[in-house]
């Protein structure tokens, strides 16, 4: 909004040189436009102060938007200027004569000095808030950048009021050094940490266990991973190629991106190990009975293997649906270029890679056990939790439960995450609360979010029911079994 205002601004002080001095009612016009985005830059800038540190979904409270009509008030004034003269003045006779449009001929009226008050009172009002809400300052020192320029602004705009010699050393347009300064202003809000961008890409790769890295399109290392070392350009385009072995059983593959490649290294040794101790055994087994032995021992490794592939194949089937969305998500931030978006599409990706590793495990854990301690599962809540912080989500867990089923566990957890993803859009908040009434578990959760839930409830044999306020009380109850 903010650059449709100054690009709309430059166009108009354009279109106002180009009229001839012939056209005094159209140059006279032209000139009353320029207020348009002169009095709609400080009240939007008001509202950006007001979305400073707010949730993504976050939305104004009605009242604020009253804040526009004191704009639009003053806009049409300017614009029916000629039947009161209440902005600007002109010489008894000559409102039609282009040479009365020149600074020092024409006067100012009162509701000039209110067009002027609502202006510098918005934008420093917006800058006080940005400041107010800060969290931290990138720079001490430089925090008075933004309001310097602010200050340069007011003093240009007195200096063109009085018409003094020095202005125009400055700028002789107007347009162009307003603009120019409003753009200074929030430029310096964004470098100096009052205004939050997206940023601290780099710090999530080296955050990260995966050896993996990704180049522009000379194999120049633009992001890497932890313990991971940045691959000469000439090895790039080969790998990207073909997979290439490295030492240590190493393999290292690419794949093109937008704008570049993305190298991971997949450690192999087991499988190498493997195959060189079943080579080396063949040729040392003569004897028939050592052979048989070995043969044993084998299919006792196979059959170990096998159990192990069966719960890879278990994980990948309940995870599946997961996974496709995974790499749909990753396939789309590698395309998006609107930065919002892929930080959106980022915060997305941790969600449902958070429940993939978490349902993994319980997978895991279900194999080995029929309960195992309430811990557990808390870990996974508190790590799909965190994770939503990308998508400015609030939320809570908290349970009385010491221990529970394996299958309990994973039929809340499934629950929880179907929840989560079909509200993710226009999730807010969250409370999820596990408590046990007699020989059952009672999962109750209240979500915050605009996306009906009665499907997912019903899918799952959950009661759902929508609050007063909107937000939606789920309640799921298990058999729970001899849990404590």
């Amino acid at each position: 909004m903010i650059a449709v205002m100054m690009v709309f601004w430059m166009l108009v002080r354009m279109c106002k040189f180009e009229i001839p001095y012939e056209m005094p009612t159209a140059l006279r016009y032209a000139w009353y436009l320029y207020y348009i985005p002169m009095l709609l830059l400080p009240t939007v800038s008001l509202y950006l102060a007001f979305y400073i540190r707010q949730p993504e979904n976050y939305k104004l409270p009605e009242r604020r938007c009253l804040l526009f009509f004191p704009a639009l008030f003053l806009i049409g004034i300017v614009l029916t200027n000629d039947l009161h003269q209440l902005v600007f003045t002109f010489p008894e006779g000559r409102l039609g004569e282009a040479a009365s449009y020149e600074v020092g001929v024409y006067g100012y009226g009162a509701m000039y000095y209110a067009i002027v008050a609502w202006d510098l009172g918005c934008l420093l009002v917006a800058l006080l808030i940005i400041l107010l809400r800060c969290r931290k300052i990138k720079n001490r020192k430089m925090l008075w950048m933004p309001f310097g320029a602010y200050g340069l602004s007011v003093v240009y705009g007195i200096a063109y009021y009085l018409n003094l010699p020095f202005w125009k050393i400055f700028s002789s347009d107007m347009t162009a050094a307003l603009c120019l300064l409003f753009a200074l202003i929030i430029e310096s809000c964004i470098q100096y940490g009052l205004i939050p961008s997206n940023t601290g890409y780099a710090q999530l790769f080296a955050a990260s266990t995966i050896s993996a890295q990704i180049t522009d399109q000379s194999g120049k290392c633009i992001y890497q991973f932890q313990d991971s070392e940045c691959i000469a350009p000439e090895i790039v385009r080969q790998v990207v190629q073909c997979p290439i072995m490295l030492e240590n059983g190493i393999r290292l593959s690419g794949k093109p991106i937008l704008g570049g490649y993305v190298l991971w290294k997949e450690n192999l040794s087991e499988l190498q190990e493997i195959v060189r101790e079943l080579e080396d055994r063949k040729e040392e087994l003569k004897d028939a009975n050592l052979i048989e032995e070995e043969n044993l021992r084998t299919k006792r490794e196979v059959e170990k293997l096998s159990v192990k592939n069966q719960l890879y194949d278990k994980i990948q089937k309940q995870t599946a649906r997961q996974s496709k969305l995974l790499t749909e998500f990753i396939e789309a931030y590698s395309m998006e270029e609107d930065e919002n978006k892929r930080e959106k599409i980022l915060g997305k990706i941790v969600v449902i890679g958070a429940y993939i590793k978490r349902r993994s495990n319980l997978i895991f854990i279900a194999e080995q056990t029929v309960k195992f301690p309430i811990r557990e599962l808390e870990l996974c809540f508190r790590e799909t939790i965190k994770n939503l912080e990308w998508n400015h989500v609030e939320a809570g867990f908290s349970t009385a439960l010491e221990e529970i089923r394996s299958e309990d566990a994973t039929q809340i957890y499934d629950f929880f995450e179907a929840v989560i993803e079909e509200s993710l859009e226009d999730l807010s908040a969250f409370n999820v609360n596990l408590k046990r009434r007699e020989a059952r578990i009672i999962m109750s959760m209240s979500v915050e979010c605009k996306t009906d839930l009665q499907e997912i409830a019903r899918r799952y044999g959950a009661y759902a029911e929508q609050d007063f306020d909107g937000s939606w009380l789920l309640s799921l109850i298990l058999g729970g079994g001899g849990g404590k």
